[in-house]
């Protein structure tokens, strides 16, 4: 059985094709495209003509490339700048009839869930608690459960807590920093805003959690932080460990260049998210500090992940 499954994000749409092995799924093919669907959301409260189109433009593409994979289910879902939209339905509405590719709009909540699975799924020998972030383009999702070493339930069912705050990277740059490098004041404010969603929402863990990152900004931090020359593949080894320091050094780092410099240090990790990365890494720092942790497990699995085990949750179990 082969799935096929896109997750629509603020910044990017994500393509994954993955095979079915057991109870676990072997990736055949991952793509990215960097969408921008929030451009402007949190400001007009509506996705944008331009950002529909290249919406369209991707979602395109990538259901080209897994028909070349002859899948047998193809699932989409759409998460923040979604949900947030006033035009949504519109959106979803121009989709289908366009593609003939219907849109999950995620909760919350499923969001959550499936993210948590995901990115558990890298560290089947971890036990006790666990929290995962995803610092999303217009939300960021932080899942506090019990790490699969520790119990095999189902997802929902290992999550203690959960929240999404809106302070997305996409969202604060554009709310807070006017250029790149940005000014002090620029920095101290995106920093509190940080710090407010966090004092008023952030999960309750138990002791000494591990830290999982999830996603765009913790995979992208760990390919720069193990230099150019790295790729994505290095993620799929255990995955990385960044030190809080690690963390807070390279935020300082990249709030001194301009979006040019944060690009060359990896062209490709950096490619459509230069801009909104130090604010990414900014958010990893506080959500850090908050839980005073000493260090970010970055996993190889996201979201897109998450909606294969979804799909391959709901599907019949093959003939022995």
């Amino acid at each position: 059985m082969r799935l096929a499954t896109i997750d629509i994000g603020t910044n990017t749409a994500q393509l994954l094709v993955a095979e079915r092995d057991g109870t676990k799924l072997r990736r055949l093919h991952t793509a990215e495209r960097f969408v921008r669907l929030g451009e402007g959301v949190d400001a007009r409260g509506r996705i944008g003509r331009e950002a529909q189109g290249r919406l369209l433009d991707a979602l395109r593409d990538h259901l080209q490339e897994a028909r070349t994979y002859d899948v047998d289910r193809v699932s989409a879902a759409g998460t923040s700048a979604l949900r947030d939209a006033a035009n949504r339905d519109a959106v979803l509405a121009s989709v289908r009839d366009a593609l003939g590719l219907s849109v999950d709009l995620l909760s919350g909540t499923e969001e959550a869930t499936w993210s948590f699975a995901a990115a558990r799924a890298a560290f089947d020998d971890r036990s006790g608690a666990c929290l995962v972030v995803d610092v999303g383009g217009g939300s960021t999702e932080l899942i506090a459960g019990a790490a699969p070493g520790q119990t095999r339930s189902s997802p929902a069912e290992a999550i203690r807590d959960h929240a999404s705050l809106d302070v997305g990277c996409v969202r604060l740059t554009e709310r807070c920093f006017a250029s790149q490098p940005p000014s002090h004041g620029a920095v101290t404010t995106a920093a509190q805003v940080v710090d407010e969603a966090l004092a008023a929402r952030a999960p309750a863990v138990g002791d000494a959690p591990v830290l999982i990152g999830t996603a765009g900004t913790a995979a992208a931090l760990a390919l720069v932080h193990a230099g150019p020359a790295s790729t994505w593949d290095a993620l799929h080894d255990n995955g990385l460990v960044l030190s809080r320091k690690d963390v807070r050094d390279w935020r300082e780092r990249l709030l001194g260049r301009s979006v040019d410099g944060i690009l060359e240090l990896h062209p490709e990790a950096m490619a459509g998210r230069a801009d909104v990365f130090p604010m990414g890494v900014i958010l990893l720092d506080r959500i850090l500090a908050h839980y005073d942790l000493d260090d970010l497990r970055v996993s190889p699995y996201e979201l897109r992940h998450g909606l294969a085990l979804r799909l391959l949750a709901s599907a019949p179990a093959s003939p022995s």
